[in-house]
Order: C-alpha cells, then structure tokens, then sequence
C-alpha cells in the first residue's frame, strides 16, 4: 500500500516535471518567435533586407556657384534638422519632412559635369536608409546602444558631406543634364515599385552647353527652351509620380536677380510636368 503511494507521489513528480519542461519551450519558442517577428536584419545601406526601404530620396546638391555664407549656414543647420525629420519652429517652412521617414533610402548626388561627361551612369555620393530613433527603442527587443550607433552613422554622414560641398564650386550649372541621368540611373530607379522623391538645393539657374538661361534673350522661357530643345531627351525625361522639392539660393548678382523670378519657377514647373512629375515646393535659402 505504501509502495503505491510513493509510486503515485512519484509519478505526479514526473508529469508535473514533463508539464514544467514542456512549458519552458513553449516559453521559449514563442519569446524567440516574436524576437524573430519583431527584428529586422538590415543590408549595407541599413535598409530592410526583407521589405525593402520605404521610399527612396535623392538629395541633389548644385555645387556650380560658391554659397553664401548666410546660405552655408541655412544649408547646414537645416538639412541637421530635416536628417532627423524635424524643422525648426522659427522657420517654420513649408518641406514635407515625410521624405525623410524611418525606413527610406536617402541618397547624396552632385551636379557635377565631370561625372555626367562619363558613360556609366551617376551614382550618388552617399546613401543610407533613415533609421529608427534609438529614443524610441523598446529594451526589451532593441539594442538601444546600437540603434544609436546607426542613428549617429546616419546623421553624420550626409551633414559632414554635404557641408564638404558648401565647398565646392565648379562653375557649369548641368542641372537638367543631371535630372536626366538621375532619371537613367540604376541606384535611383531601384525599388520601382516604392516612391520616389526629389530634394534639389540650387539657384535653378541651368548652365551648360546644351542650353543656358544666360544666353538666352528672353531668359529662362520655356517657349525659347521647347523651339531649341523640343525634340530631343530633354523633353523626354522620365520621372514619373517623383515629387520635386526645390531648396532655392537666390543669387546676388544683378544678371542673377533678373532670372531669378517667377519666370524662372514656372519653366521648371513645365520641365518636370513634361516628365511627368511634381514640384510640389519651393523652399527660399536664407541668404
């Protein structure tokens, strides 16, 4: 009778010891399951390797005239704050910081004649995907000290180089030779199916030799452009559903000051509508 008792205790034992064991799986395979469903590995670029960035971004930085120093200070402060997806309160202007969401690629191009005289296509300078604020990181499944490692990668890569190309200046303006290489280029025609969107900062004087608004009597006349240029890939440029925001230096000359007016808004308007895209703002430089 004894002996059975303690078989019975025992046996209680080694189900309830098979129950706990059973459990602590289910446990674990469930915390490794939602640790897995909630972490996403990233490519070179920090993008998702499973879905992809979001949208992609092209900054695209006219380096033909020197900037102000009023204008360095503007382009610098405020791409600091628009990287992070912020614009000062003080400024309070119209960008849609949407393109720089969590999850996009942006990528760093340069209006620069020496690589557009060259076959293969244009590639940007930089690019990265947004990543998540290291603020926002739930310890539970983030490594905050980590997120924060590639939050300051991202930060510090596109504002050191573009304040390295407030430097810069070259003294052509391609600018629409450069919107239809970004048009062919592989790096900004990747994820297809995602949008795609337009930053130019730039006087949006072109300046080359295939058309100036220089040399042109009526200068920046989409008419005088459509009788020259009419018929060839500059017309013809593909950029569709891209939406355009434009980061406008005016310039100091008195030459300058007389192309820089609505006139010349509006050829750019005609541009980017025949290449079936958007400039949905213009933001003015301080300077």
């Amino acid at each position: 009778m004894m002996k059975s008792v303690r078989r019975r205790r025992q046996k209680r034992k080694e189900i309830f010891g098979m129950i706990g064991i059973i459990a602590i799986f289910i446990i674990a395979g469930t915390g490794y399951y939602f640790i897995q469903s909630n972490t996403d590995a990233l490519d070179e670029y920090q993008c998702s390797i499973k879905n992809g960035p979001n949208e992609v971004t092209a900054i695209i930085f006219d380096k033909s005239q020197a900037y102000t120093n009023d204008q360095v200070v503007d382009i610098k402060t405020s791409f600091n704050l628009w990287l992070a997806g912020k614009e000062s309160n003080i400024k309070d202007r119209p960008i849609d910081l949407d393109i720089f969401r969590e999850g996009n690629l942006v990528q760093l191009y340069v209006t620069d004649q020496e690589s557009l005289n060259k076959t293969e296509g244009l590639s940007p300078i930089a690019q990265l995907c947004v990543p998540k604020d290291f603020r926002d990181a739930n310890e539970w499944i983030e490594n905050p000290a980590f997120l924060k490692k590639n939050y300051d990668k991202f930060i510090s890569t596109f504002s050191s180089t573009i304040e390295s190309l407030t430097e810069q200046a070259e003294g052509k303006s391609p600018i629409m030779e450069t919107f239809l290489r970004i048009s062919n280029s592989e790096s900004f025609q990747s994820y297809s199916d995602k949008p795609h969107n337009l930053l130019v900062i730039s006087d949006m004087l072109q300046h080359s030799d295939n058309y100036s608004h220089y040399k042109s009597t009526e200068g920046p006349s989409w008419n005088v452009f459509e009788k020259k240029l009419g018929d060839t890939v500059y017309t013809k440029i593909r950029l569709k559903n891209v939406e355009v925001q434009i980061f406008w230096a005016k310039r100091q000359s008195e030459r300058d000051k007389k192309l820089q007016t609505k006139k010349l808004v509006d050829f750019w308007s005609e541009f980017f509508n025949e290449a079936n895209a958007e400039v949905t703002t213009w933001i003015l430089m301080d300077g």
